[in-house]
């Protein structure tokens, strides 16, 4: 049996029903401005005061109450994670083999150009690098100045953490411009799929 969209409602109505279906539809249905779902005409502010009255998620951009949203954030599917070794972002189910792949990459010291693995590099800095060592036993030798030595530890750590974060801030950045440019294509879609018939009746929405 072929099938007529309705504009109104977006629902693919059976063309011989269609008639009696527009008419009906036009005088009591009218879709939201704002998510464009179809509602009928004297559930519309109820619908807009309960459905964009709420807070939104901002991953997945569904409505939640205030206590509500703190909980679902913390367990959405659509949060994105930051691997903590390339800064880049994904979804929590593919952190854990991302960073264990990217984590058994080598890289350089960059005091000493000896390659290590990125999970092994801190502790290489602080127990194996010889650079590190070596400068630290030479002021060690000639006045058994402990802090000395520490500090041209912390000196190379904040040298690599400095560097770091400029690396991650500018893969963020670029992250965050790659996502926002999603949000607003995904906020641009239709989601009205959800709309239901009796024949041509609108479905009415029961609101606790």
């Amino acid at each position: 049996m072929s099938k007529t969209k309705c504009t109104n409602c977006d629902k693919e109505i059976d063309t011989n029903k269609f008639f009696l279906h527009e008419r009906f539809c036009s005088i009591n249905v009218r879709k939201c401005s704002i998510c464009k779902e179809p509602v009928q005409k004297d559930e519309y502010e109820e619908h807009k005061l309960i459905e964009h009255s709420k807070p939104k998620c901002t991953f997945c951009h569904m409505s939640f109450s205030d206590a509500e949203l703190e909980e679902h954030i913390k367990n959405c599917t659509k949060k994105l994670y930051e691997c903590q070794y390339c800064g880049l972002f994904m979804n929590k189910n593919e952190l854990k083999d991302h960073e264990y792949q990217c984590g058994s990459k080598t890289i350089k010291c960059e005091f000493c150009g000896e390659n290590v693995t990125k999970t092994t590099y801190d502790l290489h800095l602080e127990y194996e690098c010889n650079k590190i060592n070596k400068d630290a036993n030479e002021i060690n030798s000639e006045n058994k100045d402990e802090k000395k030595i520490n500090d041209i530890i912390n000196k190379n750590k904040k040298q690599k953490n400095k560097k770091e974060k400029k690396d991650k801030k500018e893969k963020k950045e670029e992250k965050t411009d790659k996502i926002g440019n999603k949000k607003r294509k995904r906020n641009n879609e239709d989601n009205s799929d959800d709309f239901d018939f009796d024949e041509y009746k609108p479905k009415k929405k029961k609101y606790s």
